[in-house]
């Protein structure tokens, strides 16, 4: 076997190796394994933190100093370099509530270091997330959020949903009476009978709602969803006054305004077209199962075809499904462009390019691709159900949504986006960003804070009480051991001497 052999060997095996750790069976049984006792190791290490906060105040240390800005302590596993809407969300709400002052701590499975301070800390214990290898699933809070959530003042924690470290955060601000507020941004139920057989998905729902979601509804303040129909959904109407919609935005640069030329190059260096006569219908999604990317296939013109939508297809994203369809596409002789995963800050061209932009996902519970095409002026043809009627119902024409398995609808939908689209988002410009939702986010902040304000003033009272106590008992400790020690021993001594005692 010669050194080129050898080394395709050592690769295939390092491979299959990869694939057994990754799978989702195993790692599945190694969280089972691992949770409890690490989750035990966290609880101790946040009792020891409160004992010493204890021993601080008795000894004169001041803590819930007041301050004007506000101490928030936010828990997720989505943040870059992750790419997806969750990820997105997070992070501009972090940037933009530190711009206006506030301390935003955030503990997370991965940051990008050039853009890591401070207050960031990827150190919650993290596997592999099976589905999308470029993620990462907390599955235990760690020894280091267990120090920050028993030592340090917090106003509120935010906990990012779907998430397996909920719960400890949740117990222990229960314990602190600490607000929390719960945001939920995955229909898990779909995703799991999309990605495993129904016996896992039936196990994997059952855990994830034992230590996930049934605390959230238990202790969570107050819980939020980017849809109030998807929180009802989710967590059940039952908590109707306890549900929030979690506001939402884009960044500033999702704009109509382009510069000159940039159309023109776009399409040619993108898309592949030159002209301005042929159509361009654009997706930007993560290519797998539950999107349903490949439903708008039957609409499309085939090269030798004469009925159909007459377009070029792009789409922006990659995923597990990329393959497949590639294939159909190829089979059913469609112009299709795949662009593969394309940076953030170079989509809004794209949208500016296309001629409309299209959604065959009923997995959203937002759907931000949506919103940032709507604000770069590219008409948006969108499915109707529960998530996008609650959005988009009053905001876009209705000859732009169609019911998905309507191929009839959708045809005349694209059509009706691409022929006065534009010109309808030029006179109803649609502005919602980060910043508007930053701030949003806040007030809710405030008002779960209030919600809990009685509960934190009676614990402040008891604590008040109990260090009074503890520093009275421990003084009287202290002066009977000195006199003790140093004043009566001696003075019973030098009575003895003279007879006296």
């Amino acid at each position: 076997m010669g050194e080129d052999d050898r080394r395709g060997l050592r690769r295939e095996i390092s491979c299959r190796i990869a694939a057994i750790r990754t799978h989702y069976v195993v790692l599945l049984a190694f969280t089972v394994i691992v949770y409890f006792p690490r989750l035990c190791l966290s609880y101790l290490v946040f009792f020891l933190a409160q004992a010493l906060r204890l021993i601080a105040r008795v000894s004169g240390v001041q803590t819930n100093r007041p301050v004007q800005n506000r101490r928030i302590l936010v828990i997720t596993d989505y943040l870059p370099p992750q790419t997806h809407g969750i990820a997105i969300r997070c992070h501009a709400y972090v940037k933009h509530m530190r711009s206006l002052g506030h301390e935003v701590v955030v503990f997370c499975t991965a940051y990008e270091p050039n853009k890591e301070t401070s207050f960031d800390h990827p150190n919650i214990p993290c596997i592999v997330n099976p589905f999308n290898l470029k993620n990462r699933i907390g599955y235990n809070p760690g020894v280091k959020l267990a120090w920050y959530l028993g030592a340090h003042t917090w106003d509120i924690v935010h906990v990012f949903y779907p998430s397996l470290v909920g719960s400890f955060a949740l117990t222990t601000c229960a314990w602190r009476r600490i607000p929390v507020y719960c945001s939920h941004h995955v229909e898990m139920r779909m995703f799991a009978f999309e990605h495993a057989p129904p016996a896992i998905a039936n196990f994997g729902l059952f855990m994830y709602n034992l230590v996930g979601k049934w605390p959230a509804t238990r202790w969570g303040t107050l819980n939020s969803a980017p849809t109030l129909c998807f929180a009802r959904d989710h967590l059940g109407s039952h908590l109707e006054d306890r549900l929030r919609a979690v506001p939402s935005g884009t960044h500033e640069v999702f704009d109509p305004a382009s510069e000159p030329g940039e159309r023109a190059q776009t399409r040619r260096t993108r898309f592949g077209i030159d002209d301005e006569k042929t159509k361009v219908v654009l997706m930007v999604q993560r290519l797998s199962g539950e999107k349903g990317t490949e439903r708008i296939f039957p609409v499309l013109r085939p090269k030798d075809g004469e009925s159909g939508v007459d377009a070029v297809l792009v789409i922006a994203g990659d995923g597990p499904s990329r393959p497949a369809l590639e294939a159909e596409a190829r089979r059913r002789k469609l112009r299709v462009v795949f662009l593969g995963n394309v940076p953030h800050n170079e989509l809004p061209k794209l949208y500016r390019a296309a001629d409309c932009w299209v959604t065959m996902s009923l997995s959203e519970t937002f759907g931000l691709t949506t919103l940032e095409s709507l604000m770069c002026g590219c008409p948006a043809v969108i499915p109707r159900c529960d998530v996008f009627n609650e959005i988009w119902d009053e905001r876009v024409p209705k000859s732009w949504r169609y019911d998905v398995g309507n191929n009839a609808e959708l045809e005349k939908a694209i059509a009706s986006a691409q022929s006065s689209g534009r010109a309808w988002l030029e006179q109803h410009p649609v502005k919602m960003t980060w910043k508007g939702a930053a701030e949003n986010l806040l007030e809710q902040y405030e008002e779960c804070i209030k919600m809990i304000s009685k509960d934190r003033e009676t614990l402040h009272t008891f604590i008040e009480f109990t260090d009074h106590c503890l520093r009275v008992a421990t003084g009287t400790v202290i002066a009977t051991w000195v006199l003790t020690r140093y004043y009566y021993t001696p003075l019973r001594s030098f009575l003895q001497r003279f007879g006296l005692a």
